[in-house]
């Protein structure tokens, strides 16, 4: 069945209860709805800020290498997600190939997968090619961390009760003090115990490998399982540094990496083992799907960014079921209404730590339209 693409709508939302700006967006969304002419919806987002993205897909023509991306799409046929991949980058080059206008890109990329395979009826995983996984291990991304070790505690307990198996914690404003960092990682260390995951996101907190050094002995005998996001992206000579300099793998591509082509250098330099592509802000699937096969025979996996909605969330589980290899999908911990209450439909933390691949048409969630119609007046 042929479907059209009958209109493009944006949704900008905020949770009014708004905190922690220093590295954390998920109290703001952009939501994108792709309608199609057969009376189904598919939705995406981007972990970007809701107003560039809402410009890049409403604005008005500029020239032929300007165009909105709303309009590129409205009246196109959504038969083949990628070719509409093809054509907004293509006619948004003047402003885009990078960056915001790929954010918006990614967020609908998602919705347009989500049209298509709602459209015949099966979840986005079969849509995209071959199925191999139902479930798949989840990990807890907590952030901020609590200062000391009774909170600590405190915040943790309740995560390992829910079943997860994995957890990854933020460099904190605590970190300029050595000997909390010690005693509050070891204390952490002793409450997951040997088995159980911990990970560490720098959130480019440190602009340099000797900065980051003092801690490396520490969190190699914590057994962190990897390092992410180092140092800013545009230093790709700091970051091969630090993986020289130790075992601990390292992992790139969060906090701005938006192609295939902006992985190509820390390719060449041997730079990272973990590529961590945010598929809202990465191209979506399509985009996703292409860095698979250029990591492919590298001996590097992708563990995608999600620290967002569960809309995220179901768009990794079908894209890493897809996969050879069995991922990790990351799951935030934030308390945002946005982050809770958005999206209905997702499976639930099993005992094992594992998340199932959700099975219904589509990303197999839906909205909940009364937080959407809510937060949607919350905006300023």
């Amino acid at each position: 069945m042929t479907v059209t693409i009958k209109q493009v709508k944006v949704l900008c939302l905020q949770d009014p209860e708004t905190a922690f700006y220093r590295f954390e967006g998920s109290y703001r969304n952009v939501v994108v709805l792709v309608h199609g002419d057969n009376g189904l919806t598919g939705v995406g987002e981007s972990d970007a800020p809701p107003e560039i993205v809402k410009a890049a897909i409403e604005m008005a023509p500029y020239n032929h290498l300007a165009e909105g991306l709303g309009d590129i799409l409205t009246g196109q046929t959504a038969d083949d997600p990628r070719r509409l991949w093809d054509e907004m980058y293509a006619r948004t080059q003047w402003f885009g190939r990078h960056g915001a206008a790929i954010h918006a890109i990614g967020a609908l990329d998602i919705a347009i997968w989500d049209l298509f395979a709602r459209s015949k009826g099966v979840p986005v995983c079969r849509a995209l090619g071959q199925a191999r996984h139902t479930r798949l291990p989840a990990y807890a991304t907590i952030y901020p961390l609590e200062d000391a070790p009774a909170r600590i505690t405190e915040q943790i307990m309740p995560l390992l009760e829910q079943g997860f198996r994995t957890l990854k914690v933020c460099v904190e404003p605590w970190w300029t003090e050595p000997a909390r960092v010690q005693r509050n990682l070891t204390h952490l260390r002793d409450l997951l115990g040997p088995d159980r995951g911990l990970m560490l996101d720098v959130a480019q907190e440190f602009t340099r490998l000797d900065q980051l050094a003092p801690f490396l002995d520490l969190l190699a005998d914590l057994d962190f399982a990897w390092i992410e996001s180092p140092f800013p992206l545009d230093d790709v000579a700091e970051h091969a540094r630090l993986r020289a300099a130790t075992r601990i793998p390292i992992g790139v591509g969060d906090l701005g990496l938006t192609t295939c082509k902006e992985f190509e250098p820390f390719l060449a330099a041997d730079a990272f083992d973990i590529a961590q592509p945010d598929l809202t802000m990465f191209g979506g699937f399509t985009e996703a799907l292409r860095l698979a096969r250029m990591l492919e025979g590298t001996g590097r996996r992708i563990v995608p960014h999600a620290y967002n909605t569960d809309i995220t969330i179901a768009a990794n589980l079908h894209f890493l079921a897809t996969q050879q290899e069995t991922g990790l999908i990351e799951y935030s911990t934030s308390p945002s209404r946005l982050r809770r209450e958005l999206v209905r439909g997702l499976p639930p933390i099993g005992e094992d730590g594992t998340i199932a691949v959700p099975t219904g048409p589509g990303l197999g969630v839906w909205l909940n339209g009364d937080t959407v119609k809510e937060l949607a007046q919350s905006r300023p």
